[in-house]
């Protein structure tokens, strides 16, 4: 089966200011791929070059096996969820989805129609003083109802109330996954998402610093401790990042079994203990780890 996404070297600058440092990666067919990384790390950026709506400056992409030309081609199989989502304010819902109809020719309205009654989402509603909730809704709507091949969801669920975003969470992209959809998530809540992730990418200082299958991550990241000789000699192995401790205790969070291995096989340590990771705690540990980690 082809590869969904096929990113090599993809750099892009914005002025003197490089926001994508070499990016490189490839995710199957059918996965659910979380994108970790904080504010300013080139999240965005990465979408809008996936979408074709921006050229990397160096580097190649591929999706769903075509090359981002500039045409705006490959949108059609594209559902985009952007962190903001703007429509036009003189419109209501279902204005704006009849407006977007014209734009995709596998458009499904009784699909459409479908959502916005099971997200609670009135036609009517006019886009000039809705909520933040209901834009997301039909952000929401207007990112799915054309069958696409692949879904780009940034922080697909900022706005919406706890009550509909298990809603998204579990029953829509639940359904387009089991369809085969291949759907990359960026989201600060990432643990929200851990019953439908197969991976998290890691995105750091311009590059994929790490790229972990979560199956894995949710079973063997632990947090390790131990007494310490030489402070000056702290072990520094790949795949577990120090975390704050009180002397003579140092700590580490080690994202696999062999990790933690190394950990306690490279000398110098005594009364090693461990203790598992809770999926948030490992979560946050691993986008502190910049040191290029796969598991």
């Amino acid at each position: 089966m082809p590869s969904a996404l096929r990113l090599d070297g993809i750099r892009r600058s914005f002025g003197r200011k490089e926001v994508l440092r070499g990016v490189t990666a490839t995710a199957e067919t059918g996965k659910v791929i979380g994108l970790l990384g904080r504010n300013g790390e080139g999240k965005s950026t990465l979408f809008k070059i996936l979408l074709d709506l921006l050229e990397p400056d160096a580097g190649t992409v591929e999706v769903l096996g075509e090359r981002p030309d500039g045409s705006g081609r490959l949108r059609r199989r594209i559902g985009y969820v952007p962190e903001k989502p703007v429509f036009h304010d003189f419109l209501n819902a279902g204005e704006v989805l009849d407006w977007r109809a014209r734009f995709f020719p596998d458009w499904d309205d009784a699909r459409a129609r479908g959502l916005m009654a099971s997200l609670k989402l009135d036609p009517a509603t006019r886009v000039r003083g809705a909520s933040k909730g209901q834009l997301a809704k039909l952000a929401w709507v207007c990112a799915t109802a054309h069958d696409p091949d692949l879904l780009l969801l940034d922080e697909p669920t900022s706005g919406l109330d706890a009550l509909v975003r298990e809603e998204v969470l579990d029953g829509l992209i639940g359904e387009l996954h089991a369809g085969g959809k291949t759907i990359l998530i960026a989201n600060h809540r990432m643990e929200e998402l851990g019953g439908i992730l197969d991976e998290v990418w890691v995105l750091s200082g311009g590059v994929l610093s790490a790229v972990v299958e979560l199956e894995r991550l949710r079973a063997e990241a632990c947090l390790v401790t131990a007494r310490l000789h030489d402070w000056s000699a702290r072990p520094d192995v790949p795949g577990a990042v120090p975390v704050p401790s009180e002397r003579p205790l140092a700590a580490w969070a080690a994202f696999s079994r062999e990790a933690a291995d190394r950990l306690a096989a490279s000398g110098g340590l005594e009364v090693v203990e461990r203790r598992p990771l809770a999926l948030p705690e490992a979560l946050k540990y691993l986008l502190e780890d910049t040191g290029g980690y796969d598991a």
